[in-house]
């Protein structure tokens, strides 16, 4: 009975171990893919010129050490059939991981600009729209490691930025403050 207990007590701490190899560790890299962010939703406009799907970014990380990283994403978008356009955005940021295990959650900052464009087909310039935003946010979310390299992640957080629309020629300015998602990103690592 000893031996069983032994040998059940070894198990679990093997496969608790094994459970938590994952790729968070000085100097990975990771590429990140996502969808979903809600950033265009604090964009000011009258009328809605922007996209309605959500766009995809592509980010990278990098760990300075086993539970910081910094990060870098792009993203572009070109839109057509009734409303034409073309979509852009760079941000750049950090995370603190609480935990490096397989279930990772994070603190963070992030820098985002964006700009997008809208042209309404066949309606020359009576629907025809732009817009940048500049936003400075603060997450928190965690990461889920399906395998040593691969894992998902989900985040909320709160933001103040500045965007400018213009619409038609008019300008529309707006200053806000609140809360988003970033949405949900599959995260590869290397």
């Amino acid at each position: 009975m000893k031996k069983i207990a032994l040998v059940a007590g070894i198990l679990l701490v093997l496969s608790g171990s094994a459970m938590a190899a994952n790729s968070l560790n000085s100097g990975s890299k990771g590429i990140s893919i996502g969808f979903g962010d809600s950033i265009l939703n604090h964009v000011a406009s009258p009328t809605d010129p922007l996209p309605q799907n959500p766009p995809v970014d592509i980010s990278g990380r990098l760990f300075v050490a086993r539970d910081m990283a910094i990060t870098a994403g792009l993203g572009f978008q070109i839109n057509s059939g009734d409303v034409k356009g073309t979509y852009f955005s760079f941000n750049v940021g950090g995370r603190k991981y609480l935990k490096t295990d397989d279930f990772a959650p994070f603190v963070g900052v992030q820098f985002s600009y964006l700009t997008y464009d809208a042209k309404l087909k066949g309606a020359g310039d009576a629907f025809y729209g732009d817009a940048s935003l500049w936003d400075l946010s603060v997450m928190a979310g965690a990461e889920y490691f399906l395998g040593k390299q691969f894992s998902i992640e989900g985040s909320i957080g709160a933001g103040i930025g500045m965007s400018t629309t213009k619409i038609a020629g008019t300008s529309y300015d707006s200053t806000y403050l609140g809360t988003r998602n970033f949405g949900i990103r599959g995260n590869f690592y290397f």
